[in-house]
């Protein structure tokens, strides 16, 4: 059977979204749900995987059976082999077609026909090379960890609103890293369109199918990191709409009956409020029923979100074997690992989605204490977690702002319960005002500074031997 590929631009909020529908596509990657973690007798843990033909890459463990709001134990599979030859081949001639100029719907067309059958988004997007914590993302998944940002819900930013995935997944491991191929990279980066395509896995997180020396690259000449995306859409989404309605009155009798019916056909309708599955969205997309193309929506309908790929029995088999060299000798240039721990983590990106503007005089307000401004809630009622929250979004958005508020917030004494957080936060930008804020801390010897004396000390040494 061939595979069909269709696609289709479509207009929402002033931007055109391209769309890509595969029909009869062969499933060569893609993720597929393995049951309970029956391994570790955990009956209430729903395991999922990523694979590329009969490897299991990613192992994604779920507690809360599968809870979308919560975060993801992840790993590299033990029993993963290596990505097939032949299919690494299709990744890299997707990759320089859409460099020398073709469009994505046509330069990625080899790739969507290995892919489980679906509607799928494809865009342009910045990554940040790491695992959302500061981590250079290839070799920092070798042993299974909870991953924040990987739940599907995410509850800083609400179920509502639509977000970008900057963080990545590997599905190589660190033995094919070479310092040669690196040196090639930081030439080829200066000038590419794309450096990378990715594949979205789950929340803030995609899988990176190819441009693994690109991402190192990127990093330690402070590049962005610039990928082709495809997204899965998926999952329902509902938002309230009205319904008129006949008024519910009791109809009058006798001769003031014809008088009613006269006004009753004059006054409008009642409205009530109902709520339904109103589109499907993906992470970065909410469309809309009535302006998707009929025949994605067919796909959409028919398929299932999951299923288990032809060659789930081998696969499978694979999870309970162990690599003999589970850890790799190779060493990532030390330049690349300092500029990760400098990029924005999945907390400030969080921040980032959740909120749309802070002024001067909600800031004044949160110091001060309050939640609310001109009778409105600033973030949330919650007034630790919006002071948390306020300075992911400035150390984002406006790093003068930031180090204004996170030193405001440090010198009073009645948010100490805040300062070691924000310290450490404020640890991350490099800045004089900082260091000398840090070294009249250092100097005062008052108690009330404790919890930041640590961060504080760190941070002018390493601001000292940097100078």
């Amino acid at each position: 059977m061939s595979v069909d590929i269709k696609s289709e631009y479509v207009a929402i909020g002033g931007t055109n979204v391209l769309l890509v529908s595969v029909k009869g596509g062969s499933a060569v990657f893609g993720t597929c749900s393995a049951g309970h973690n029956l391994q570790r007798g955990d009956i209430s843990t729903l395991k999922r995987i990523f694979y590329i033909a009969n490897e299991p890459v990613v192992v994604m463990n779920c507690p809360n059976n599968g809870d979308k709001r919560t975060d993801r134990i992840m790993s590299i599979s033990p029993g993963f082999g290596g990505m097939p030859h032949e299919i690494s081949q299709v990744f890299a001639e997707a990759l320089a077609k859409i460099n020398r100029g073709e469009s994505l719907e046509m330069g990625l067309r080899e790739i969507f026909m290995l892919m489980p059958d679906g509607v799928y988004t494809v865009y342009p997007s910045e990554y940040y090379p790491t695992d959302g914590s500061g981590i250079f993302f290839w070799g920092a998944y070798n042993v299974g960890h909870e991953v924040h940002g990987t739940a599907d819900y995410n509850r800083t930013i609400g179920m509502d609103k639509t977000y970008r995935p900057c963080f990545l997944v590997p599905c190589k491991t660190l033995d094919f890293y070479t310092q040669k191929n690196y040196n090639i990279a930081k030439e080829y980066v200066k000038s590419a369109k794309f450096d990378g395509i990715t594949f979205h896995l789950s929340g803030l997180h995609s899988v990176l199918l190819r441009g693994y020396h690109n991402a190192a690259a990127c990093a330690a000449s402070d590049i962005p990191f610039k990928c082709a995306v495809i997204e899965r859409i998926s999952d329902p989404f509902t938002m309230p709409y009205a319904i008129q309605q006949e008024p519910q009155e009791p109809q009058p009798e006798g001769e003031n009956a014809e008088d009613a019916k006269t006004a009753e056909a004059a006054a409008p309708k009642a409205a009530a409020i109902q709520e339904g599955i109103t589109g499907f969205r993906s992470a970065s997309v909410k469309l809309p029923i009535d302006i998707m193309p009929k025949e994605m929506l067919r796909i959409l309908l028919e398929n299932r979100r999951e299923y288990k790929p032809t060659q789930y029995a081998p696969m499978i088999s694979k999870l309970s074997v162990v690599r003999r060299r589970t850890v790799s000798n190779n060493v990532l240039p030390l330049e690349v690992l300092e500029k990760c721990e400098l990029m924005p983590d999945c907390e400030m990106i969080e921040s980032a989605f959740a909120i749309n503007s802070l002024n001067e005089e909600q800031l004044q307000a949160l110091l001060n204490g309050d939640v609310e401004c001109n009778g409105e809630v600033i973030i949330t009622p919650n007034f630790y977690s919006s002071i948390v929250t306020a300075c992911n979004y400035l150390q984002f958005h406006d790093e003068k702002r930031f180090i204004e508020f996170a030193i405001s917030i440090m010198e009073n004494p009645e948010l100490y319960a805040t300062h070691e957080y924000i310290a450490k936060r404020v640890s991350r930008v490099g800045n004089k005002k900082i260091y000398q804020y840090f070294k009249s801390v250092i100097a005062s010897g008052d108690p009330r500074y404790e919890k930041i004396l640590v961060s504080a000390d760190r941070y002018v040494k390493d601001y000292d031997s940097r100078h």
